[in-house]
């Protein structure tokens, strides 16, 4: 019990930093997520959960994969690493899960009505622009609107409990449909060589064509030495980048928070679903 609310305490504790740091300065600082894992191994160590360290293992390879392709950072990841090594199970449940679960759908909401709501007062709909995102995303929605009706139909959900799941996949069809005006409008940005630093997303999507086969960039979403290095060697001065990118921390710090009043969060919601 009293390693169980240290556990719980460093993850706050980390949790909160984290959220600072990153709504300050925009980044997860690796003095807080090295320490953060190798405690958490330590923890781990002393009470033989080994399980602790399996999940710790498939959360940086599942974080990993999300971070080459470049939809999250390395610092989150870390962090979460060093979650699930802290605290790997709480109340019956993977708590990263729940964390997580409350985390995503306060961000896509917020992030949502935020820089949807500001691109489209200024742009309007732009569908030469978000032609892609826009088919694509009422595909997606026409087919969860049937899909909601079917169970609707059957009786396999309530009214209300099919409202709670439809708000916020509404939320993120629209930030998806718009995805490309929002990156262009708010966190496009031309930087030169000199000034570009490790781990930079790169916007391949908006850059010459030319400079896209140089990098040969197929799965890889963000620029490492070895790219930069390859800028320099073609003369290239300047390159598109996506910066200032939303803060997720803060909103994972409240996750923690909910997870941990509510630690079987997941299980009562899809039980009363």
């Amino acid at each position: 019990m009293d390693l169980l609310l240290l556990r719980q305490a460093i993850v706050l504790l980390a949790s909160a930093v984290s959220a600072y740091t990153d709504w300050k300065t925009g980044m997860v600082f690796d003095k807080i997520t090295y320490p953060l894992i190798a405690v958490g191994a330590i923890l781990n160590l002393l009470e033989q959960q080994w399980l602790g360290f399996a999940l710790g293992a498939a959360v940086f390879a599942i974080g990993y994969a999300f971070y080459f392709s470049g939809k999250i950072g390395g610092g989150d990841v870390k962090l979460f690493t060093g979650i699930a090594l802290v605290l790997p199970f709480f109340g019956n449940a993977i708590f990263l899960l729940n964390s997580l679960f409350v985390s995503a759908v306060a961000a896509v909401v917020v992030f949502t009505a935020y820089f949807a709501g500001k691109y489209l007062l200024k742009n309007g709909l732009n569908f030469k622009e978000n032609r892609k995102g826009m088919l694509t995303a009422l595909l997606f929605g026409a087919v969860l609107l049937l899909y909601l009706f079917f169970i609707f139909q059957m009786r396999i959900l309530s009214l209300l409990s099919i409202i709670m799941i439809a708000i916020p996949l509404l939320f993120g069809l629209i930030f998806f449909a718009f995805e490309k005006g929002i990156r262009k409008e708010f966190f496009l940005k031309k930087i030169k060589i000199t000034a570009l630093e490790e781990d930079e997303l790169f916007a391949s999507e908006f850059e010459k064509e030319e400079t896209v086969k140089l990098l040969g960039l197929k799965f890889k979403g963000v620029l490492g030495k070895d790219e930069i290095a390859k800028l320099k060697k073609a003369g290239i001065k300047e390159v598109l980048v996506y910066r200032d990118a939303p803060r997720f921390a803060p909103f994972f710090f409240i996750g923690c928070l909910v997870a941990m009043i509510f630690p079987n969060l997941l299980e009562l919601f899809f039980l009363r679903l």
